[in-house]
Parts: structure tokens; C-alpha cells; sequence
């Protein structure tokens, strides 16, 4: 009865972890719950609950949702076509999966070979506004060059300069290179790019090596150590991209009550959004749009909203209004007060504008 009963407190504690305190649920009940929907073929079902779970849970990032486990999980075990028909559905309800998500779905069916379905994937992405890592654009040019798809590849690479994605190895522009050399027709084009790449490559290597580093520290938690090397970062005279605040915002996104470090990232972002100009993609700018809300930073939440509509990019103002409603339902509900400050005037006008935009007036 004894050995019954451990074994029993073994399956739940593989299925449920405590994390400071609060019960979560571990990747192996993420499993199970995928296994039990999808060889029913329940897949419209399955999205159903774990969006529904989602919207009341308001995770603090994309990545920490329910949904984006059970995609990854999909994902590892190869059930690649259901991993896209969630991701699908995801879509269907207006919800904005990571970019990790795409980026593994993307990999994986690139080691697949699996080109037609990479290839409408991909639309999707550049669609959602989604920017794509240097290891993920690796494999789709290596993908196009076993292809013999050479313009596919070089078009590719030049979308990934443009971007100012700089690359981890040298084996897949190798590759690259090769490929088109046996190809006439882009052997002109490839030697074009040959000089542009190696010269981008100089002033952008050493803020790919920093990145690597920052993003590390923010995936464990060591924002003290992420902080410090972003600083020994600026003082050597490199400017953070859209990569480095991106790990920045998600690590502090994942610890909570980071509000003022976030608010600095964000000033840093704007001069460069104007004077680079830089340019942040629509997960970034949600994260930070996201924390904001969280903390009632309502001045520079309008300030994100503003970016993201002039950069026509999607926003979930179902997401946010629930997260206004959870939090600040009852923020400057009654008529101001003659006694209040320049200041706190400024603010509740923020909190009015913002509520408008929500759609609750």
C-alpha cells in the first residue's frame, strides 16, 4: 500500500510543480493533455481550452502560455501538421504566438524537408510581423540550397541583412555560396551580396556576440548579470538592436514589478526608432506594450500603442481590455479632483485615453 502510494505522489509530482509558491503544470502534463485531444483528432477542441485557459491566466509573456507548451511539445514528438494547425488556430482567434514557436515549427520542417509547408509558414510570419532569429533563417537558406532553389536562398540572406540579423557559423553561407556558384543564372547576384554581407558582418558581428551573451543571462533569470552586460556592452560602443531589448523585456516581462527598467529600455528604443532609425517588430513592441498595461504605466502605454498603429501592426485590444479590467477596474473612476497635481492630471488623462481605446468609456 505504502509503494501505492509513492508511486502515486511521483506521477503528480511529474505532472504539477510548484514555482514560488504557486502550482503550475510541469511539460509532461502538457503532453498528456496533447496525446488525449489529438488522437481523438480533437485539435479545434484542444485550441478551444487552451485559449480559453490563456485569456484567464494572462501569462507575463508569450512564451510562459499553455498553448505555446503543447505546440512545442507537438513539435518535439513530430507532429509538425498539428502543430500548425493550433498555431492556425491561434491565429483564427487573434492571438500572436512568439517567435520561438514559429522559429522551431520552421526548423523542424525544414529538417523534414518539408519546403511547400516552410514556405507558407513563412508568409505567415513576415504577415504577423514577426522577426525571425539568425539560426532559423540559416535553415531555410540551407533548406532552399538542398533545393537548388539559389534565388530562393540569396533572397533569403539579403532579407536577413536587411534586417540586421547577424549570423552564429559559417557553414550555411558556405553553403550558399557554393550553391549558387553551380547555378549561372544567380552566380552574378551571389558575388554582389559577397561584398555587402562581409562588410555588414564588421560592425555588426560584435552586437551578435553581446546578444548571445544578454540572452543567456535573461533565459535564466540573471538580470543583474544581463544588466551589466549590457552596459559593458555600451561602453565598448555598441548600440543594442531589436534582439537585445527583446531578451531584456522578456526577462523582466518573466520576474514581474520591473517597471522602471523596462520604462528606460523603452526611452532607449524611441531615440533609436527615430535617429537609427530602428525598427522593432510586433512582438517586441507587445511585450513592452503588455508590461506597461500590467504595471499602469498609461503614458507610455499610449506611447507603444502609437508606434505599433503607425507601423500598422496588430493589437489585441481583447487581451488588453481584460488586463485593464483585472488590474486597474476601478483607476480614476470619479471626476478629478481641483486639488490634483500637473502631473497626476497627465496620468489620469493617459489612463482616459487609453480606456477609450480599449472601448471602455
Amino acid at each position: 500500500m505504502l509503494r501505492s502510494l509513492l508511486v502515486n505522489l511521483q506521477e503528480h509530482v511529474e505532472i504539477i510543480a510548484t514555482e514560488r509558491g504557486i502550482l503550475q503544470p510541469t511539460e509532461r502534463s502538457y503532453v498528456k493533455l496533447a496525446k488525449a485531444f489529438l488522437k481523438s483528432g480533437k485539435i479545434r477542441e484542444l485550441a478551444e481550452f487552451l485559449i480559453k485557459a490563456e485569456k484567464e491566466d494572462s501569462p507575463a509573456s508569450a512564451d510562459d502560455s499553455a498553448l505555446v507548451h503543447v505546440i512545442n511539445c507537438c513539435i518535439s514528438l513530430g507532429w509538425l501538421d498539428q502543430a500548425h494547425d493550433l498555431l492556425d488556430e491561434m491565429r483564427f482567434s487573434r492571438i500572436t504566438a512568439s517567435s520561438s514557436v514559429f522559429s522551431s515549427l520552421l526548423k523542424a520542417y525544414c529538417k523534414e524537408n518539408r519546403t511547400p509547408e516552410a514556405t507558407s509558414l513563412l508568409k505567415e510570419v513576415r504577415k504577423a510581423g514577426i522577426q525571425l532569429d539568425s539560426s532559423c533563417y540559416e535553415a531555410l537558406i540551407q533548406s532552399r540550397v538542398l533545393q537548388k532553389d539559389t534565388q530562393g536562398a540569396l533572397h533569403l540572406f539579403k532579407e536577413m541583412k536587411e534586417a540586421k540579423i547577424t549570423r552564429a557559423g559559417h557553414e550555411e553561407f558556405d553553403m550558399l555560396v557554393k550553391g549558387c556558384a553551380e547555378s549561372s543564372e544567380a552566380g552574378l547576384m551571389a558575388a554582389k551580396l559577397l561584398h555587402e554581407i562581409k562588410e555588414g558582418e564588421r560592425e555588426d558581428c560584435g552586437v551578435h556576440d553581446w546578444n548571445n551573451v544578454i540572452h543567456f543571462f535573461c533565459k535564466k533569470r540573471l538580470m543583474n548579470d544581463a544588466e551589466k552586460t549590457l552596459k559593458k556592452m555600451r561602453s565598448l560602443g555598441h548600440t543594442p538592436n531589436a534582439q537585445t531589448f527583446h531578451s531584456m523585456v522578456t526577462g523582466y516581462a518573466a520576474f514581474g514589478g520591473k517597471y522602471t527598467e523596462v520604462t528606460e529600455l523603452w526611452g532607449e528604443m524611441k531615440a533609436l526608432a527615430y535617429f537609427a532609425p530602428l525598427k522593432f517588430d510586433q512582438e517586441l513592441l507587445d511585450s513592452v506594450l503588455y508590461t506597461f498595461v500590467w504595471g499602469g504605466f498609461f503614458v507610455r502605454a499610449n506611447e507603444v500603442v502609437e508606434m505599433m498603429e503607425r507601423g500598422n501592426m496588430f493589437i489585441d485590444k481583447y487581451k488588453y481590455r481584460t488586463l485593464f479590467l483585472k488590474y486597474h477596474k476601478t483607476l480614476y473612476k470619479g471626476k478629478a479632483s481641483k486639488f490634483e497635481t500637473e502631473s497626476q492630471l497627465k496620468k489620469r488623462q493617459a489612463v482616459l485615453t487609453f480606456k477609450k481605446w480599449i472601448g471602455l468609456h
